[in-house]
């Protein structure tokens, strides 16, 4: 008698539940996390955040505004949406057919290539004609710096002799050099744009990548459903959150195209040769010295999560894709370990933690600013991110995150791709809750990986609901308002999006500086006083709790090592100098010279008085000294000469404070 293999027993089993309808763990674990989704997006838990912390307010705050937006903008295109349905009589049903249709006509290689240059093209126009070609947050601006770097040829700016004229937030001083707290992947990407051009090559590349190798993956995962799956594909090249953050240099979009590398690599693994798993690897290799938690989070899942649920996956099969996987990430490891050592210390201490400290990493805890992040501030922050994600991912005044959520709550079952797109939107989520860090400068670009799968997920969504409409008409109904929203908000308000990021965009100054110079800018008084103290080797964090706890005033009595009583006349013209306005030195220090890099034109450089300057001047005399000086009306700014710029902000050349000392005369 033979005996029965107890593995094959289980699994019939388990065909047996699923056929009387008895939920699976899993099914009951999605449910679970579907009735989430909806209470986070209904109920507005974001009112916990504290109104009074600066940016738990901003988050609490935009929360509100879009939380009306979102439910009132949705109930409005339901309204619309029943008339229209009511008007057409049944002829909505037939034009959703013909276009179902129409998306399916092209073979599967021209429509990949279509959205890919689709989404390319829309994230040039919006690099240029909405943000002028430059950076909105400080990060991008970092890593271009380091990019910089990088296509010259060098691993690092040089050890800084007067480090405070340069150094910015997230630059690390290093023994071997002034390099980016960042992982490095992303930054060469942006070299290789900078090697044959502007930054913006490498971003319209990327963007390229992304829609095209998720339109073919899409048609893997969703093999009997090719119009969802190119509408997902046509959704994500169209998508206001990716092109923003690709025309914005962020490193989200560089993670996303090579998540979906990996998953299309994954794929033809799956189908083919266990040489697709080394690509996989190598992809997902990539995506963790991009971003390393969600890198390793969702590399995992579209990878492992493939094999892991493919039909084929016997012993020896999945070892060999396995093997091949890990030996694809091994380079990257090895020289993502090698990079960490030789500029902070260990091959396991990422520029993040040498940078701020051990408290910039996950958890819960006392953040590098000092404040407390726990339980409260992850679910009032996921509650506002996904709140606004719908109107950031499609443009759309529309609860999308809750229509994912009733679609998680009501399915039936969910087939593999559905499964693994799951995975792949949820666990950046998860990772931004466990991470004290939250803005929504770009909308809530801690996703921003997981575009892709969010733009399919929220189709599968509005057809799913369709179907349970519960009668023609309804169904109809639901149809048309999905249909009717998506249009609308992709033509126009996700371009309203666009522009409302666009308005962070500095302005350049109206005249230049012709040839070699060095261009001094004035930043706020708190901010020479912090690159004074990072100059100094003091941690970030260090750094920014001195200046929360204490006057400026009070520093520049340390540095002096006076009390402060003695130096008020010091600090009155620090002060004064800050009358006409400042300008942050961060989004302007990549355009131009870098220390160590080839003399060529304008090199900026902060403002920290006239005797400090001085030092720099007498170090630099193949430069002519310059000054960005604003207009009266502090709209513009231009670029005057150096006795000018000392005039206007720090009184006649060569006056010093009483006592003798100059302002900023010691660092």
């Amino acid at each position: 008698m033979s005996r029965s293999n107890p593995r094959s027993s289980e699994a019939r089993r388990g065909a047996r539940r699923s056929a009387e309808g008895d939920p699976s763990p899993f099914d009951l674990g999605r449910r679970l996390v579907g009735l989430l989704l909806v209470a986070l997006v209904a109920a507005p838990a974001f009112l916990i955040l504290d109104p009074d912390d600066f940016v738990q307010g901003l988050m609490r705050s935009t929360g509100a505004r879009q939380y009306g937006v979102t439910w009132g903008g949705g109930a409005i295109a339901v309204l619309a949406a029943s008339l229209v349905a009511f008007g057409t009589r049944g002829r909505a049903q037939a034009g959703f057919a013909r276009l179902g249709g129409w998306l399916a006509r092209p073979s599967r290689t021209a429509w990949a290539v279509a959205v890919g240059l689709l989404g390319a093209g829309l994230t040039v126009a919006v690099a240029l004609v909405f943000f002028d070609g430059r950076t909105i947050l400080n990060d991008a601006s970092v890593q271009l710096v380091q990019a910089r770097y990088f296509a010259a040829g060098r691993l690092s700016g040089p050890v800084l002799p007067h480090p405070e004229f340069w150094t910015i937030q997230f630059m690390v001083l290093t023994a071997a050099g002034w390099v980016a707290q960042y992982p490095p992947m992303h930054a060469l990407v942006l070299a290789g744009g900078l090697l044959v051009g502007p930054p913006w090559v490498a971003m319209a590349a990327v963007v390229f990548v992304v829609c095209a190798a998720t339109s073919a993956c899409f048609e893997r995962l969703l093999p009997d459903r090719c119009g969802i799956a190119r509408g997902a594909a046509l959704a994500t090249a169209l998508s206001p959150l990716l092109l923003g953050l690709a025309a914005g240099y962020m490193s989200h979009a560089t993670v996303a195209a090579f998540a979906a590398l990996a998953l299309y690599s994954a794929l033809r693994a799956e189908e083919g040769s266990a040489v697709w798993a080394l690509a996989a690897g190598a992809a997902m290799g990539a995506a963790v010295c991009t971003r390393p938690v969600t890198g390793l989070a969702i590399g995992a899942a579209v990878t492992l999560g493939v094999w892991g649920s493919s039909e084929k996956r016997a012993r020896p099969w999945l070892l060999r894709r396995v093997g091949a996987w890990v030996l694809g990430g091994l380079p990257f490891a090895m020289a993502f370990g090698w990079f960490n050592d030789r500029f902070f210390g260990s091959p396991t201490t990422l520029g993040y933690v040498a940078a701020s400290g051990p408290s910039q990493g996950l958890g819960f805890h006392t953040d590098p600013w000092g404040r407390a992040y726990g339980f409260t501030q992850a679910l009032g922050n996921t509650s506002a991110e996904l709140i606004t994600l719908g109107r950031e991912l499609l443009g759309t005044p529309f609860p999308v995150v809750s229509a994912v959520g009733l679609f998680l709550l009501l399915a039936r079952r969910l087939t593999r791709g559905e499964r693994i797109l799951v995975a792949w939107a949820l666990l950046p989520v998860l990772a931004s809750a466990l991470y004290w860090h939250h803005d929504l400068v770009f909308g809530p670009r801690m996703l921003g990986e997981a575009v892709p799968a969010w733009c399919a997920l929220a189709i599968l969504a509005a057809v799913a609901l369709t179907r349970r409409g519960g009668g023609a008409h309804i169904s109809e109904t639901v149809a048309v308002a999905a249909l009717l929203v998506s249009a609308a908000g992709l033509a126009w308000g996700g371009w309203t999006r666009i522009e409302l990021h666009a308005a962070r965009v500095g302005r350049d100054p109206e005249a230049g500086s012709e040839g070699p110079s060095l261009v001094f800018v004035h930043e706020p008084w708190s901010d020479r006083v912090g690159a004074r103290l990072s100059a100094r080797g003091m941690r970030l964090d260090s750094v920014r709790m001195l200046l929360t706890r204490y006057h400026p005033c009070q520093l520049e009595a340390a540095f002096r090592g006076r009390p402060v009583e003695e130096v008020g006349d010091i600090c009155r013209r620090e002060l004064a100098s800050d009358s006409l306005g400042a300008f942050g030195i961060t989004g302007m220090l990549w355009r131009g010279d870098l220390p160590g890099l080839a003399v060529r034109g304008p090199m900026w450089v902060r403002d920290l008085g006239p005797a400090a300057n001085r030092r720099l001047i007498a170090d630099h005399p193949e430069r002519a000294a310059r000054f960005l000086l604003p207009e009266r009306d502090r709209r513009a700014w231009r670029i005057v000469s150096y006795d000018e710029g000392v005039r206007t902000l720090w009184g006649p050349p060569g006056e010093t404070a009483p006592g003798g000392e100059d302002s900023a005369g010691g660092s």
